[in-house]
């Protein structure tokens, strides 16, 4: 009978310690059901995503405004494209060289990508927008290519600047995730 009440007071206190916890747990599930407003911060960081997708687009028989492009970058800004076999790592400087060499010798006649959702965080003086996109070289729509990218931003002179882009392509067995499909 000692042992029965035992154990029942044992599971009795067991209970009541953990509905606190499950309450706590369902507050906070309730809470991330909730949308959360867009930050001041975080609108800036949007709209400096939006014109860097601005000002990589082109039109065939123009060419885009490189000192716009690189006006939106810290001066040692890295861009990484991880859609080949191995990462290929540039400054902005050598990607703005890069690209008007590629427009320059007729490789890349017209860029048009925009971005079709992502989600964007920031904390204090740092962000970060995962983006993803669609994008179209050369006015082949047959040969467009989604992509995801990662923007790492920080806030210099108050002013929010990319200080990193690191991408990669969709593929066959590796879908964008559908939740940086929506815009946020």
């Amino acid at each position: 009978m000692k042992s029965i009440l035992s154990i029942t007071i044992l599971a009795f206190t067991f209970f009541l310690s953990c509905s606190p916890a499950t309450e706590n747990v369902e507050k906070n599930e309730a809470r991330a059901n909730v949308e959360t407003p867009v930050s001041e911060e975080e609108k800036a960081i949007n709209q400096l995503v939006a014109d860097a997708y601005k000002a990589l687009n082109f039109k065939t028989g123009t060419q885009p405004d490189y000192e716009a492009i690189k006006a939106l970058f810290t001066a040692k800004a890295t861009l990484v494209n991880m859609g080949g076999e191995s990462p290929e790592f540039s400054f902005i400087d050598d990607f703005i060289a890069g690209f008007k060499a590629a427009i320059d010798a007729g490789e890349l006649t017209s860029v048009r990508e925009w971005e079709l959702g992502g989600e964007t965080e920031s904390f204090g003086k740092i962000g970060h927008r995962i983006s993803a996109s669609n994008a179209i070289f050369n006015e082949n729509e047959e040969a467009a290519e989604k992509n995801v990218n990662s923007f790492q931003v920080v806030k210099v002179d108050g002013k929010w600047l990319i200080n990193s882009i690191v991408w990669d392509v969709e593929s066959e067995g590796m879908p964008i995730p559908v939740q940086y499909l929506t815009k946020q």
